[in-house]
């Protein structure tokens, strides 16, 4: 049975915008709020780096093809009773992943954790495009919903320094309960369950195929830098999963309802937006990553020290994330992709060189939390309305593949340097026991030195990238 729409009041409208980002900080947040834990859960979990990457990482890769699957679902059952399930799910997850006593608990966990989280963001995204039918506040309450995604990431690590301060590890993931335990009665009491009268057809194939896709090209990723490792150990998962990703493209292509609307890439601004969302965002959490092992391991400072090193990121990433609508109502995407960018380049440029590190990282925070706002309304609103669940689904596909590829893919970066710059005859091969000596310390620094050289050369990339005449003419 159909319903009316969630909300008709102005005021009210604004509270339940209010109500879906409490629902999305916690799924966002745990992209990355497990970086800073890596030392503790590799000491008190006994976990090896192999470990350790997937504990990072099957959150972000599992929820790309989870989402194709939940935003059809939210269509036939509602996105108000999708997000409530979502928001059990990731509610049970978190207490399981918080009582795992080892690692490869903790990654199931995760990955329970990430079904949860796959139901939320789609949710979330298609209950405000029900709730702001207006463009100008539709793109300023998308702006906020990306100004969270920004900030979250950039705030996981902090909020998990605070967290290894006061408590144990299981602690980043308890955190989640009590703004469960707020966010769950809003939603049931402010919004109504609105069913689409057109359903989209439901299929397994490609959501597995994606899942496949992406879990075996970053396997073959990851492992490539593990000690031990044959060439056949490494080419058939990244060979299985090129081989995935391509049939889920064409499979994409030629059904008469994919589950991705990749005809949506005909639009050069959606298609910019695509690109200014991927590859900043595989930056951003590849570099934070590599960020939190070498204050920790290279640097030797505690959970919450380096936290505290990190905190101008997630404030710049808010502040930006807020401005960032009123600029592209303004000014338009012609200004704030590119200024996102390069503030971004700057910053990693004063990181990579040493010198005042906090304003690098504030600019690095600014710069991408203006950029993932900008990105997330070119997707949402350039496409038509009446295909607005299918950018939603390209826009939580598009965040997701970033984080989950740059953890892999910067993290065996950083490893393969790491080991290049390693003093003959040294027994340590991994950067996560790199503060065993004062030689390897310094070859993780020069090595994360590197890294952020390459990251604000891919940034620039992507300047050009995602800054086509259409989008110059906006």
């Amino acid at each position: 049975m159909t319903s009316t729409l969630p909300v008709v009041g102005s005021a009210r409208r604004w509270l339940v915008l209010t109500v879906l980002l409490l629902c999305f900080l916690p799924a966002a947040m745990d992209v990355t709020i497990l970086t800073i834990a890596v030392p503790t859960l590799a000491d008190e979990l006994h976990a090896s780096p192999t470990e350790l990457l997937w504990i990072v990482d099957v959150y972000s890769l599992l929820m790309v093809g989870l989402v194709l699957v939940t935003g059809p679902l939210g269509d036939r059952i509602g996105h108000k009773r999708l997000l409530m399930i979502g928001l059990t799910v990731f509610g049970a997850a978190s207490a399981l992943c918080a009582t795992a006593s080892q690692p490869l608990t903790l990654v199931g966990s995760r990955a329970v954790l990430a079904v949860g989280a796959a139901m939320i963001i789609p949710a979330t995204l298609a209950l405000i495009r029900q709730t702001f039918t207006g463009d100008r506040d539709h793109a300023v309450a998308i702006g906020a919903w990306s100004a969270v995604a920004a900030s979250a990431a950039a705030l996981g690590p902090v909020a998990g320094g605070i967290l290894l301060n006061h408590f144990w590890w299981g602690s980043t993931f308890l955190v989640n309960l009590p703004i469960l335990a707020v966010a769950m009665p809003a939603v049931a009491l402010l919004l109504r369950n609105k069913v689409e009268a057109e359903r989209q057809p439901w299929e397994a194939v490609s959501p597995i195929l994606s899942i496949v896709g992406l879990l075996g090209t970053a396997y073959a990723i990851m492992a490539f830098t593990h000690d031990g490792v044959g060439l056949v150990e490494v080419a058939l998962p990244g060979a299985v999963g090129v081989t995935s990703l391509v049939l889920f493209v064409r499979r994409q292509q030629r059904t008469r309802h994919p589950m991705l609307d990749l005809s949506l890439f005909r639009l050069p601004l959606l298609r910019a937006g695509v690109v200014a969302s991927v590859l900043p965002v595989l930056v951003m959490i590849g570099f934070e990553l590599q960020l939190v092992q070498y204050l920790q391991f290279a640097e030797g400072l505690s959970a919450a020290d380096a936290a505290m090193r990190l905190l101008p990121m997630p404030v710049a990433a808010v502040v930006a994330g807020l401005a960032g609508g009123l600029i592209v109502s303004r000014m338009g995407p012609r200004v704030g992709v590119p200024a996102g960018l390069l503030l971004a380049v700057a910053g990693y440029t004063l990181v990579a060189s040493g010198m005042t590190v906090p304003l690098g990282l504030a600019m690095i925070g600014f710069g991408h939390g203006l950029i993932q706002t900008v990105a997330s309304i070119l997707i949402m609103t350039t496409a038509p309305s009446e295909q607005a669940g299918a950018a939603a689904g390209i826009e939580s596909v598009a965040y997701e593949v970033g984080a989950g590829m740059g953890i892999a893919i910067f993290g065996t970066i950083t490893t393969v340097i790491y080991r290049v710059l390693l003093p003959p005859g040294s027994a340590s091969s991994s950067p996560l026991s790199a503060g065993d000596s004062p030689d390897t310390a310094q070859a993780l620094t020069d090595a994360f030195q590197a890294t952020t050289w390459i990251a604000a050369v891919l940034t620039v990339v992507t300047i050009f990238l995602a800054t086509p005449r259409a989008m110059r003419k906006a």
